[in-house]
């Protein structure tokens, strides 16, 4: 029998999450510091090599942030890269997509530090249409160019090592890496990591019906229509499963069983489609769970049971494990 959250909590959690999904992420001025941070070198700095400007370069916690504008199919696209300040050599990158069409939010900030302080060269790319990118929001497609454009600027950078990167994305982010990862040319990757994310659009697009929770927002009806019996080409592009073929690195799937917004079904469908393509892989599945526990319940001083926040943590050591191993 599942665990359930008292209704306050739930409704409390269920806030946070649909704040990461819908409410625009605040943004701090060009000339701002935030709070605990030090102004570093690097303002309005042009990196020659590459399409990018970085507008920003700041120090937080251990970690240097550069806030960069980037060229992604013509379009201006914001962008941070975290880089641990106490570092010998090139490190390895994480691209982390967020999740949610709203920018990046605080929890993702903090997971990229925390990622940045454990060795890795963490970037979060803000996507067309959002943090004052260019472009509008497009649902995994043109945000899957906007990591693969940021990827071919990122191997060019001093810090990094262009042979050991990671893509790993949360919901939203997730089927963006996916796909991503399944457009690079073979030995591109050293891993994937898909935490609760949409791998068959078609079978979540019946769950939300089912469920009552599709939405009639102009984004999702223009991007989906009435379905994929309507709009065939939508679906096809944004079907997760259909890029395993093209994946040869070792894919990390995690995923809470009590996720009511991606289920985990969804989790499951990816494992065995990469199973059959004798693909390497490993599920790990965290009963009390809900969508969202990876960035967000680390940080949520409410609304987290204590078993969730027990499992988060173990998720984040699972995580380290698969990175560490792959790296």
């Amino acid at each position: 029998m599942k665990a359930k959250l008292p209704i306050s909590e739930r409704f409390l959690y269920s806030l946070i999450v649909l704040n990461a999904l819908i409410l625009p992420a605040s943004v701090p001025a060009a000339s701002e510091v935030l709070p605990g941070s030090e102004p570093a070198a690097g303002h309005g700095q042009v990196q020659a090599e590459s399409a990018c400007r970085i507008d920003k370069t700041f120090v937080k916690d251990g970690v240097e942030i550069e806030h960069w504008t980037y060229k992604s199919d013509g379009l201006s696209v914001k962008g941070r890269l975290y880089l641990p300040c106490r570092r010998e050599g090139r490190l390895p990158l994480i691209i982390f997509s967020h999740d949610g069409i709203s920018g990046i939010s605080s929890s993702h900030e903090l997971s990229c530090l925390r990622l940045a302080l454990k060795g890795y060269a963490v970037f979060a790319p803000s996507y067309r249409g959002e943090d004052g990118s260019d472009g509008m929001i497009e649902i995994a497609k043109g945000e899957v160019s906007d990591v693969l454009n940021a990827l071919s600027i990122l191997k060019k950078h001093r810090a990094i090592d262009e042979d050991r990167v990671f893509l790993m994305g949360a919901s939203h982010g997730a089927l963006i890496s996916l796909l991503a990862a399944g457009r690079l040319p073979a030995n591109s990757l050293k891993g994937l990591i898909f935490a609760y994310g949409v791998a068959d659009v078609y079978r979540w697009w019946d769950h939300l019906i089912a469920t009552r929770q599709l939405g009639k927002d102009p984004i999702t009806r223009r991007t989906y229509g009435d379905g994929p019996q309507v709009r065939p080409e939508s679906f096809r592009i944004r079907c997760g499963l259909n890029a395993v073929g093209n994946i040869d690195a070792p894919v990390l799937i995690m995923q809470g069983k009590l996720d009511t917004i991606t289920p985990p079904e969804q989790a499951q469908y990816l494992k065995e489609a990469l199973d059959e393509q004798g693909k390497e892989a490993q599920l790990k599945m965290y009963p009390n769970c809900l969508h969202g526990f990876l960035v967000y319940a680390p940080y949520l001083k409410s609304g987290v049971t204590p078993q969730e926040r027990r499992e988060t943590e173990t998720a984040w050591n699972d995580l380290f494990e698969f990175l560490e191993q792959n790296r």
